[in-house]
């Protein structure tokens, strides 16, 4: 009887064997193919999806879907019958692991707040939304910000005003000053140039290594959020328990 358990484990883990080999196979093939019809597209892995015929492409900061038969990609989302993006689930944890690079790089970031919960923003000093949150992170004193500036083209003050918080001695109170909009009107401030030494410029191009491409952006706790979606921080982290 032991001797049947046996040899029938062993047919399994060969079967199990063969079955990854032969799906390793399979994906190998669909990723030439698809490098073949589409020899532009940056390719990070090429795995099966849940859709027979269909497999999963990762590029540098985003999830697609091709089909070998028809040489076609397929921009969208797979969603489960209860609702849940899978797409966007996978997506998330790509940001969630191209965020630690801004973690590595923290000490660059302005620092504010001393509280449990870690949050990693890359903000625009003129962008409405990243002035709310700034308001928002504000009134909760469990936080701990570390600030990375990426200012939008479309904003033509913002890059100015971010070396101006760079360039400050106290860059937490400066950036206050400025997120409040009390520097707005002040062209004694804004017709002066400030020397950040790079810093602003360092700080963009690690916010666009880590997948952001609009302002505000946020690892909180590891976890991504995209833009102003205090719902979804506070389903993560709850609300303020003892707000300043």
């Amino acid at each position: 009887m032991k001797m049947k358990m046996l040899v029938a484990a062993g047919i399994a883990s060969m079967l199990c064997i063969a079955a990854l080999a032969c799906a390793g196979v399979e994906e190998d093939a669909a990723r030439a193919s698809l490098a073949e019809a589409f020899p532009k597209l940056p390719i990070a892995s090429v795995t099966k999806s849940d859709i027979d015929g269909v497999y999963q492409v990762i590029t540098e900061d985003n999830v697609l879907y091709y089909a070998p038969k028809a040489e076609r990609i397929i921009f969208g989302e797979i969603w489960t019958k209860e609702g849940k993006s899978l797409t966007a689930e996978i997506r998330n944890n790509l940001l969630a692991q191209k965020g630690k690079s801004l973690v590595a790089a923290q000490t660059k970031a302005v620092k504010i707040g001393n509280g449990k919960h870690i949050v990693m923003e890359v903000t625009d000093p003129d962008c409405p939304y990243c002035r709310k949150m700034h308001t928002y992170w504000s009134g909760r004193n469990d936080v701990t910000r570390y600030v990375f500036f990426m200012p939008m083209s479309f904003h033509p003050q913002a890059e100015l005003k971010a070396r101006y918080i760079m360039a400050a001695n106290d860059k937490a109170k400066a950036l206050d000053d400025v997120y409040s909009g009390k520097i707005d009107k002040r062209d004694d401030l804004l017709t002066k140039q400030y020397d950040d030494k790079g810093a602003v410029a360092e700080m963009a191009q690690l916010a666009q290594k880590a997948g952001v491409k609009g302002t505000p952006a946020f690892w909180i706790d590891g976890q991504f959020v995209s833009g102003a979606d205090i719902a979804k921080i506070e389903a993560l982290i709850g609300p303020s328990a003892s707000p300043k």
